[in-house]
């Protein structure tokens, strides 16, 4: 019988795949060995690390450092130049009450509920409650890392395709839903300042925007506007500009003349988009009351929709940095301790901001694997 060879192990440049190789004079099979590209070697040898992951081992880089220090050298600073008085502060604020707490975490609940049952409505696809909520979180959870809400629209439209609609109509119901959405949210604004009249809490609500724009001035706001109007025509008259516009445009009419040809589509839609501005105020109210603040409904819905409204111009994800002092200065305005309305708006922010993250990652994975993203 003839005498069966051993096979050899190459490892290293000559073989990077890992491969068993015969050395018959016939060229034995090619066998993959165990473990691949990341398999370490028996005799001491570095582990293997494949070309794509290696950027995510890389050291920060040096612009990262110097921002870094930049940011954190002050802000050390400040904590220990304030500390006493932070301190003091903060030995003020009372033990939240659980009870509000938990319907603060109801009224975030229904915030992603209400967002849901906007979606449907505005796609005007049949979708169950559970699905839409879901998606919400999915898309809540992609949202924290992007500005502008650029990873909720992503994931939003990921959705719509995979449930049949195309790119164009996904837009235009996504692009339609925000319109609405922003028209729901200064409707609001009026009708809760209707409501509140020239009471006290209207006028220090109101007090930064109205002095911002009284120092700025009529003129520079029209050099502002008319420079706005001129860059779009600048940049509508290019020739690839409209026909890449075309398409998009024409399915935004069309959706748009479907929803406003469904009143029931329309008004479910505006509902549904009223009823994300009452969950949170209800989520707003109910950590001002769990602190024992003591400002009236009227005046927290008007502090969250000013609030809200001036934030949203920040280019950060989801408004961090800038709703916060904007909510707890409008709280302070309206009457509740400096300390609690701090304390409330940074629980508020945990609840329905940051605490819905891990969720929204766990499901997002779900929706991948059953194909719905």
């Amino acid at each position: 019988m003839p005498m069966l060879a051993l096979p050899a192990v190459a490892v290293g440049a000559a073989n990077p795949a890992g491969a068993v190789a015969g050395n018959g004079t016939g060229g034995g099979a090619v066998l993959p060995r165990p473990g691949g590209r990341l398999a370490a070697r028996r005799g001491g040898g570095a582990l293997e690390v494949p070309a794509r992951l290696r950027p995510a081992l890389r050291m920060p880089r040096r612009r990262t450092l110097i921002v870094a220090a930049v940011l954190g050298v002050p802000l050390a600073f400040l904590a220990v130049r304030f500390r006493t008085e932070v301190s003091a502060q903060l030995a003020n604020i009372p033990a939240p009450s659980w009870p509000w707490l938990v319907l603060g975490g109801f009224g975030s609940l229904l915030y992603y509920t209400t967002n849901g049952l906007a979606l449907r409505a505005g796609s005007g696809l049949p979708l169950g409650v559970g699905v839409s909520t879901s998606v919400q979180i999915a898309a809540a959870a992609a949202n924290r890392v992007v500005p502008a809400g650029l990873g909720a629209i992503a994931v939003n439209l990921r959705f719509l395709e995979c449930r049949g609609l195309s790119r164009p109509a996904g837009l235009a119901a996504i692009t339609s839903t925000k319109v609405a959405n922003g028209l729901v949210h200064f409707a609001a604004i009026g009708v809760v300042a209707g409501l509140l009249g020239d009471s006290e809490v209207t006028s220090a609500v109101t007090r930064p925007l109205r002095g911002t724009m009284s120092s700025l001035g009529t003129g520079p706001a029209c050099v502002v506007a008319v420079a706005v109007v001129v860059v779009l025509a600048v940049v509508l008259s290019r020739r690839w500009v409209r026909a890449r516009l075309r398409a998009p445009l024409a399915a935004f009419r069309a959706h748009l003349s479907s929803l406003l040809h469904s009143p029931g589509r329309a008004s479910a839609l505006i509902a549904s988009l009223a009823g994300t501005k009452v969950a949170q105020v209800i989520a707003l109210d109910s950590s001002v009351r769990a602190f024992g603040g003591s400002v009236d409904l009227l005046s927290v819905a008007a502090v969250y929709l000013v609030g809200s409204a001036v934030a949203g111009a920040a280019p950060t994800a989801g408004n961090v940095g800038a709703i916060e002092p904007a909510l707890a200065i409008g709280l302070t305005a309206a009457g509740a301790p400096a300390a609690a309305a701090l304390a409330a708006v940074l629980v508020y922010r945990l609840i329905g901001y940051w605490l819905p993250v891990l969720p929204g990652l766990v499901v997002l994975g779900a929706l991948r694997r059953r194909g719905d993203l």
